[in-house]
């Protein structure tokens, strides 16, 4: 009973979008009411996964690299 088991199949390389994950954004949930971080393309809500509105996506800018406005 010493049988062999077949050779597992080759699988392809990791994809760019697992070895660089795609950039950070947030919009505004319209069924949630909030603004929430969307990582997934075509951007969906993490808490819902309503669909966003591409034209209110914009990309996340973390508190201590904003620009402050008016200087």
């Amino acid at each position: 009973m010493g049988g062999r088991t077949a050779p597992p199949e080759r699988h392809d390389p990791m994809t760019n979008e697992i070895a660089e994950p795609p950039a950070m954004r947030e919009g505004g949930c319209p069924y949630c009411e909030r603004t929430v971080l969307v990582y997934e393309e075509p951007p969906r809500c993490p808490l819902c996964a309503c669909p966003l509105d591409e034209q209110t996506v914009k990309p996340f800018v973390f508190p201590e690299d904003r620009v402050p406005e008016g200087d």
